[in-house]
Formats: C-alpha cells, structure tokens, sequence
C-alpha cells in the first residue's frame, strides 16, 4: 500500500502527501510560500471530486477542498496506488459518523418527539423531510434498532446541516461514537 506521494509540478510546485495514523500530512512548496497541514482522515468524503488535472478530497462538514492533488503525478501507477489507499483509510476512519449502536440507554417517545419538535421549529423542515421521516418512525416505536438505523442514515446523508441538527437536537449527540482521551497519547 502506498502511504506517501511526491508531486512535482513545472509550474505550480511540489506537493508532499503521507498517511500517517488517523491523518494526512502534507507539505506543498511553490514560488508563493511553503505551508503544511494535517488533516484528520474521518472529515474526508472517501470518494474524491475530478475537476480537470486536479483531485479534491472534501470535507463531509463544509464540502471545502482539504486535500488538493495534480492527477497521475509522479505517474498514473503511483498515484492511482495512492488515491486507493487515501480512499481505504478514509473509509476505516469513519468513526465520526453517527451509529445506532453507540446509543447506550433506552429512548423515549418524549425524547423523539422534542427532537422532532427543536428541529420543526429551528430548521426549515422541507430541508431534512427524509429525517424528520425517520424520527417520526422511531417516535412510534422507540426501541427499534432498525428505527434508529435509519435516523443515522439520514442524518449522515445530511451533509452540511449536520452541523445545525447538532446545535438544535442533543440527541443525536448520544448516538456519536466515543473517544477516550487517553486513546490520543
């Protein structure tokens, strides 16, 4: 598996990429200045965006390109070997994601129903339907997994209004998985 890339570009530079752990690093030099990043692998769309002779990784939060790599360079080998691999650990990485087994107690109708309430009332409801769908289900049979399944699912297709169904709706953040500090040392 290819963790590391090297790009030279004749005009716009070098660009350094490398898997290392949950993230990717890189280094890009160009007659504009030097900069490095780090970017955690779990806020990257796994399936990139083509746009010409570029690749863009997007956030899964803003849809913003975070990582930013010229097509087939060094060659089409190595870079396709590269991008496979980038796409792999993204996909492991997932950890981010809401999941219905991550929900350690019991759920209420009561507590269903406020969430469907705090979002009618604070978000445009034509916007999350598919959502406010599920939930609806869930409301009339609160200890269903599949239920709960499927109000995971929507919200992770929710893309940028993730961020807002958090804000107004606590109880999609017992479904986030946990990490325990200590895991990072």
């Amino acid at each position: 598996m290819t963790t590391k890339i090297v790009q030279i570009h004749p005009e716009l530079g070098t660009r350094e990429f490398e898997l290392i752990d949950d993230a990717i690093e890189y280094r890009i030099s160009s007659s504009f200045g030097d900069e490095e990043l780090s970017v955690v692998l779990s806020v990257l769309s796994p399936e990139p965006v083509l746009d010409g002779s570029m690749m863009y990784f997007l956030s899964e939060v803003n849809r913003e390109a975070l990582i930013k790599l010229f097509v087939d360079l060094p060659d089409a080998k190595e870079f396709a070997d590269f991008v496979g691999a980038l796409k792999q650990r993204i996909r492991e990485e997932d950890f981010g994601k809401l999941n219905a087994s991550n929900r350690k107690t019991a759920i209420t109708r009561e507590q269903v129903d406020t969430t469907i309430h705090m979002l009618e009332t604070n978000m445009e409801p034509a916007s999350i339907n598919e959502l406010l769908e599920t939930l609806r289900n869930l409301s009339k049979a609160p200890g269903n997994q599949e239920r709960l399944s499927q109000v995971v699912e929507a919200f992770n297709n929710l893309g940028i209004q993730q961020g807002q169904v958090l804000t107004y709706a606590s109880f999609f953040n017992t479904l986030l998985s946990t990490t325990n500090l200590d895991d990072f040392n």
